[in-house]
């Protein structure tokens, strides 16, 4: 299923302590438990890169919290975690495919 332009693009972003909403132009808004997010982080070493195992990283995380967020060009954004980690890049596309059920992670 390809999604259109506009359900890619978001109007706005919210953080709460639990959520991270993405209203989408197409005027869909997504919802994201911020926990359920780091744990599917999509950079190099919570993928298990560098020789690590997938979930190695990040299994033993319980709580965390959403310290900040900022844009990446115009295709994704990059978030600071409470455990300061910062390295991964959610893009756009995955964000709301994931939102759909499409993606069952960020890889």
């Amino acid at each position: 299923m390809a999604l259109s332009q506009l359900a890619t693009i978001p109007k706005e972003i919210h953080f709460d302590d639990d959520t991270l909403s993405v209203h989408w132009k197409d005027g869909v808004v997504s919802r994201f438990s911020l926990l359920d997010l780091r744990k599917k982080c999509p950079c190099a070493t919570c993928r298990g890169g560098h020789g690590g195992k997938v979930g190695a990283a990040t299994g033993h995380i319980q709580t965390i919290k959403l310290l900040s967020w900022t844009k990446v060009g115009r295709y994704a954004i990059s978030i600071v975690w409470s455990d300061y980690h910062n390295t991964g890049i959610y893009s756009y596309d995955n964000l709301r495919s994931y939102s759909e059920g499409i993606l069952s992670a960020f890889d």
